[in-house]
């Protein structure tokens, strides 16, 4: 064997010994378990694990008490290879991974880090994640329909069918839920 050859044979053993990327991947929890799973991960595993946490001041029957509370219920947030993302999976407090398109959604960084800033500032109280569902007022704020309001029919994976009430018809298409906002 010659040099040449044993430099490209290192060089390939280095590229499939590349260390697995971590992406960050949102999980659905059982009901009141978020800080329960996230310090059972964070102290059996060497992943981080986000799960933003608020303290509020909450009325008993007899007194008021400070309780720590997860600002989004029922997720926790983990940078994971696919390997880990498996792990994360087999704990009894998870029922499943966050999917797009029947796959595991990947989160942006830049998300994550919006999150942990929005959560991290005094001034904000509640954050929630709001599903379209069928019967929701909504207004579509791009597209065509830019600024069409309607009601939701019907969902189904990524798009919705929205009723115009604009029209006063009962007028109903569908869209991609990405374009449609709740409205109050």
């Amino acid at each position: 064997m010659n040099k040449d050859s044993l430099r490209s044979t290192s060089s390939q053993h280095s590229e499939t010994m590349k260390e697995p990327t971590r992406n960050w991947y949102a999980f659905y929890l059982k009901p009141r378990h978020e800080k329960k799973a996230s310090a059972r991960l964070e102290e059996q595993y060497d992943f981080e694990i986000f799960c933003p946490l608020k303290e509020e001041r909450v009325r008993w029957s007899d007194r008021w008490k400070t309780v720590t509370k997860p600002y989004i219920p029922g997720y926790l947030f983990a940078c994971v290879t696919e390997k880990e993302r498996r792990i994360v999976l087999e704990d009894r407090s998870v029922f499943r991974t966050v999917c797009w398109k029947g796959r595991p959604a990947v989160i942006r960084e830049e998300e994550i880090e919006t999150v942990k800033r929005i959560t991290g500032h005094p001034d904000v109280e509640d954050i929630r994640l709001e599903q379209i569902s069928p019967g929701d007022r909504v207004s579509i704020d791009s597209g065509e329909f830019r600024e069409l309001n309607g009601i939701v029919v019907n969902v189904k994976g990524n798009r919705a069918s929205v009723r115009l009430e604009s029209l006063h018809s009962n007028m109903t298409f569908t869209v991609k839920r990405s374009v449609l906002n709740l409205v109050s």
